[in-house]
């Protein structure tokens, strides 16, 4: 009998407790959003990441491995990809959450912990808002955050997500969710790796909320993740378009098992940019894509 309880089961460490379904679904998911940034992972790694999946190895023990073949200059071209696709991993099976602008920072901050911080800055926000051209705008850009509004951006949306009571899920309670998280990428604060860092962080939320996440959608569908988080956040009314969250939504019900995946890139695609240039909004119109 423990000294603080009336029964004779002991403490564990969380980790002895972890199933092969749920090593896998971590792999999944870690490996599956590298492609927002078109990265894949190394042979090695995915052998690594199948002994862990097996029990044959423990995560530290990969961690170990991956951080040493990366170390000696082996593959090189997916040493991001497998660097922070470990560290999602890791952080995926710690499950440590908080509600806080901080728990943003940490994540980044961890999982780009093995690359050089002079392009990647762990845990830094930018100092020069950013553009960043798009397939399904025409070349067009979000607006992002400048970082004069940063801090108070991420504590206003953390204070409106801590006034929330969350259920199972109504259809509005969903679709506040998806604005937050939405709201949270557009801000951008980092150099490297918002839509990564928003996706864990995402993840992290669900299960603390007592979500089973999914393994597809962001397995299989990153992609799709980042343009449907585009659409929630591009506003642009002289081509008629204004933020349209209906892709996040159907994403994250998928995610929590609550509705059909449904992925036609197509239906993200601005049509009136496309049709006229120069409605690009952010960027100048000689810079579309296609004309």
């Amino acid at each position: 009998m423990s000294a603080d309880s009336f029964d004779n089961y002991e403490y564990e460490p969380a980790a002895d407790h972890t199933s092969e379904a749920q090593r896998r679904h971590y792999w999944a998911v870690a490996i599956g959003l590298q492609d927002v940034d078109g990265l894949k992972v190394s042979r090695y790694l995915n052998e690594q990441s199948r002994l862990y999946i097996s029990g044959e190895k423990t995560l530290d023990e990969v961690g170990e491995l991956i951080r040493s073949h990366h170390a000696s200059g082996a593959d090189e071209d997916n040493a991001e990809a497998d660097l922070v696709s470990q560290r999602i991993v890791e952080l995926l099976s710690r499950g440590a959450f908080f509600l806080s602008p901080e728990m943003i920072v940490q994540i980044h901050a961890y999982l780009f912990q093995d690359l050089d911080p002079a392009v990647y800055h762990p845990g830094e926000f930018k100092a020069e808002r950013m553009v960043k051209q798009e397939e399904i705008l025409n070349g067009d850009s979000v607006l992002y955050a400048d970082p004069m509004t940063y801090e108070m951006s991420l504590r206003g949306a953390f204070a409106n997500e801590a006034a929330k009571s969350y259920g199972a899920f109504s259809d509005e309670e969903l679709k506040s969710f998806c604005h937050t998280i939405a709201f949270l990428w557009q801000i951008h604060p980092f150099y490297e790796g918002n839509t990564r860092t928003v996706a864990v962080f995402s993840e992290l939320y669900l299960n603390s909320l007592g979500f089973q996440v999914a393994n597809d959608p962001f397995a299989k569908h990153a992609r799709y993740y980042r343009d449907a988080l585009v659409r929630a956040m591009y506003r642009n009314v002289p081509a008629g378009i204004f933020p349209d969250d209906s892709f996040l939504v159907s994403f994250y019900s998928a995610v929590i098992g609550q509705g059909e995946e449904e992925y036609n890139r197509e239906e993200l695609i601005c049509v009136s940019l496309f049709e006229d240039p120069s409605l690009l909004r952010n960027v100048d119109s000689s810079e579309a894509l296609k004309r």
